[in-house]
């Protein structure tokens, strides 16, 4: 079991869960994280939801909210 950390952002970080380079893809996650992407507003304008190992967190952009996930 591998832990990242999903943080939404606000603003171009590059890659996100969407893309290939992405070592999570959002089919992958539990519905209570997608519950949880859901109650933090990951679809509103600019936003993007971006995967770090665990405990980083991007820089150079907002961070909405940030959560662990065990994958």
């Amino acid at each position: 079991m591998t832990t990242y950390t999903l943080s939404i952002v606000e603003g171009d970080t590059g890659d996100d869960i969407f893309s290939p380079a992405s070592p999570i893809h959002f089919s992958q996650l539990d519905v209570y994280t997608l519950l949880w992407l859901t109650e933090h507003g990951y679809e509103e304008g600019g936003r993007r939801v971006v995967v770090t190992p665990v405990g980083h967190e991007p820089e150079g952009v907002r961070v909405v909210a940030s959560r662990d996930v065990d994958l």
